[in-house]
């Protein structure tokens, strides 16, 4: 899988959970919904709050600190105010997840 890293094990992200890997020196937060995984820049545009520890509703974060919301499959914001945050493509194989490229916006 070439330009992909892997960053975590199935195990290590339940169903409905969320955890911080690092990929090319940035935070990712990597998402499981129902054993589907997603992956988008950890940090929200407005005043860097850990999207991480956000509240998580179907594939929405809303960012811990502000309430701004992000779609997890695709970085756009769900607020309409223009913010919107990289996402990841996510594969996984034998239990391993990978991160690869940023999404093309």
């Amino acid at each position: 899988m070439e330009g992909f890293q892997r960053v975590a094990t199935v195990s290590e992200v339940p169903p409905g959970q969320s955890k911080v890997v690092t990929v090319n020196d940035r935070a990712i937060a990597l998402f499981n919904i129902d054993g589907t995984f997603y992956a988008v820049h950890n940090l929200c545009p407005h005043e860097g709050g850990p999207l991480n520890e956000g509240r998580l509703k179907g594939f929405v974060v809303a960012c811990p600190w502000h309430d701004l919301a992000f779609d997890i499959r695709n970085g756009q914001g769900t607020d309409g105010g223009g913010y919107c945050v990289g996402s990841y493509e996510v594969r996984t194989d034998n239990a391993e997840i990978f991160v690869g490229p940023r999404r093309k916006a």
